[in-house]
């Protein structure tokens, strides 16, 4: 029996990544995978017995990074404003440099292939940030009485719009942008 070498399963995972955003998670094969990665189909199944085990598998390592990077430099000794900023940052930071990742993560997310496991697992992920949004609430420092869930969603919308639009080279961001974006954030919620 063949050993398996990590630097060959970083580079499946890695093709998968990239043929997610040209084709979508659907259009992926294991022998387009293959080809991206450069290696052959049968070496691809030594690794994976099926496409979906790959995208399991890639879906759960992804979700675990990404829950260590959004609340990097976070704890609940910040105050509100600290809090949600340190976050904020986080998830643009995230948006921007793992792109690929972030696109693969929101298509799996909204497909047939994710398991009410792993969608609890993503879930819990968001909790920290509930957490503190309800704090806001509780010390009067949100002045909408939206629910958390709302206001994380329209956060990590104007997030993923500021993000692409940057990738995209339709805006580019900067210190002073980044600010002035999280400040229009803030007034969102901030009293």
């Amino acid at each position: 029996m063949r050993t398996k070498d990590l630097n060959k399963k970083d580079r499946i995972f890695k093709a998968a990544l990239v043929l997610t955003k040209k084709v979508g998670i659907a259009g992926i094969t294991m022998s387009k995978i293959a080809k991206e990665a450069q290696i052959a189909t049968g070496t691809l199944y030594i690794y994976f017995k099926t496409k979906e085990e790959l995208i399991h598998q890639l879906y759960v390592k992804l979700e675990t990074e990404s829950a260590h990077r959004f609340l990097q430099n976070y704890d609940d000794s910040l105050s509100f404003k600290k809090g949600i900023k340190t976050i904020w940052l986080n998830y643009l930071k995230h948006r921007i440099e793992y792109f690929e990742e972030s696109i693969f993560l929101e298509q799996y997310y909204h497909s047939p292939y994710i398991t009410q496991q792993q969608k609890e697992m993503a879930e819990d992920m968001k909790q920290p940030v509930y957490r503190l949004l309800e704090t806001g609430k509780k010390n009067n420092e949100i002045k909408t009485q939206a629910d958390s869930q709302l206001l994380f969603l329209a956060m990590l919308g104007f997030i993923r719009e500021l993000a692409y639009e940057h990738i995209e080279g339709n805006y580019e961001l900067n210190e002073d942008r980044i600010e002035a974006a999280f400040q229009l954030n803030w007034r969102m919620l901030g009293s």
